[in-house]
């Protein structure tokens, strides 16, 4: 994950869009930063096949001749080699990957990791969940049937999209894209005296 994405900067302004949103709102915040949500091994299939076949060519019409274990094993090495390096490079990945496929995997991880960290255990299911995905540049929210009912139509996409674009200019930006949010949650779930801290705040880091 980019160092720069989620530096101590990052890390701190994250603490505070949580701690500004749980204590102006009944909202309970988990946020999940993850590396991808999915493999994507096809794009070092693409890749590691397109450079074998090219390599097979140049060993076939070169004016050098290759020995028939060359011709027979350089090819695979060549593939293995070049889907060593897309496995280093996440931006192939996500070049390789259609915008569609790379939401599905956003979204199936995000609902994964929202059944995993318990944000549906809360008393009045008002949990939501920030999922931030670094190989895919995309965040997806998933809130709990309360706040999903309390919120005004489109106002958790709104959120969403704000979060989403706010990935290109780094983690601080994103915590207080969040940060900001936290008036529209103080105005659909208010905070009440009762209100009392039931899932923990602290980044949840993931592969």
């Amino acid at each position: 994950m980019g160092a720069r994405f989620l530096d101590d900067e990052a890390r701190a302004a994250f603490k505070q869009a949580i701690e500004a949103v749980e204590n102006a709102s009944a909202v309970e915040v988990v946020v999940a930063v993850r590396r991808r949500s999915a493999r994507y091994l096809h794009a070092n299939v693409v890749v590691g096949a397109a450079l074998a076949f090219v390599g097979l060519a140049v060993m076939l019409y070169a004016d050098h001749t290759f020995t028939l274990a060359s011709i027979l094993i350089d090819p695979f090495v060549v593939a293995l080699l070049a889907g060593a390096v897309v496995q280093l490079t996440p931006a192939l990945k996500r070049w390789l990957t259609t915008p569609a496929a790379r939401r599905h995997e956003v979204d199936r991880a995000a609902r994964s990791t929202f059944v995993e960290r318990g944000v549906h255990h809360t008393t009045g299911r008002t949990g939501v969940l920030v999922y931030i995905s670094w190989l895919e540049r995309e965040i997806a929210l998933v809130a709990d049937v309360g706040l999903g009912q309390a919120l005004p139509e489109g106002e958790l996409a709104r959120l969403e999209a704000a979060l989403t674009a706010a990935m290109r200019r780094g983690g601080t930006a994103v915590a207080r894209a969040l940060e900001a949010a936290a008036p529209a949650m103080a105005l659909a779930l208010p905070h009440r005296d009762d209100d009392v801290n039931e899932l923990p705040d602290a980044l949840d880091e993931g592969p």
